[in-house]
């Protein structure tokens, strides 16, 4: 990230996957006042899968400045690709590990952060 520094593309990641974790945060706060602690988790653990990932293709996606586009479009390629691979191996280890997930929760989470993300993309 640090070869992005001077375009304020690393602060626009961070920026992104801050407000993915904040997100998380507060529906999962309001799932524990309204429900309970099952519920609570599930969400978190559907968000954690979406701001976790992010951060996955921010860290493959940086190209060196100046790099060729042959080189960019290569690195999101990978990018995606492990984000893809992550996000199955996440799903597939809170749905063996966490016995008590509520489904509804955990996904509409992760859509939540999926939409900070896309709704990033197109104001930034």
């Amino acid at each position: 990230m640090r070869h992005f520094k001077g375009l304020g593309i690393a602060n626009t990641v961070v920026w992104i996957v801050l407000v993915q974790i904040i997100v998380t945060l507060v529906i999962s706060l309001i799932l524990l006042i309204a429900e309970n602690l099952a519920t609570a988790a599930s969400a978190f653990a559907g968000g954690a899968v979406g701001f976790l990932t992010s951060l996955v293709y921010a860290k493959k996606m940086f190209a060196p400045q100046g790099a060729e586009l042959k080189k960019i479009i290569r690195a999101h390629y990978s990018a995606e690709a492990y984000k893809l691979g992550f996000t199955i191996l996440l799903f597939s280890f809170v749905f063996t590990q966490f016995k008590d997930v509520h489904a509804l929760p955990l996904f509409a989470t992760y859509v939540a952060t999926l939409a900070v993300y896309w709704a990033a993309l197109i104001f930034v």
